[in-house]
C-alpha cells in the first residue's frame, strides 16, 4: 500500500497539482502502470468525485 496524500487536508488546487506533478514524473519514468501509478489512478478517481461535488456545489 502507498502512502498516498489524504485528500480530506488538501485544497482542490493542491490535489490536481499533486496528481499532475506525480502523473508527469511517472509517465517520464514509464512507470504509469507500477503499482504506484495504479494506485495513483484510484487516489485520482476519489479526487475526480470530489471535484465534481465541489462543481455541483458551486453551481
Amino acid at each position: 500500500m502507498f502512502q498516498l496524500p489524504n485528500l480530506a487536508e488538501m485544497t482542490d488546487v493542491e490535489a490536481i497539482h499533486f496528481y499532475t506533478s506525480e502523473f508527469l514524473r511517472l509517465s517520464r519514468e514509464g512507470q504509469l502502470n507500477s503499482e504506484y501509478g495504479k494506485a495513483l489512478l484510484e487516489w485520482k478517481k476519489q479526487m475526480n468525485a470530489r471535484l465534481e461535488q465541489s462543481r455541483k456545489e458551486w453551481w
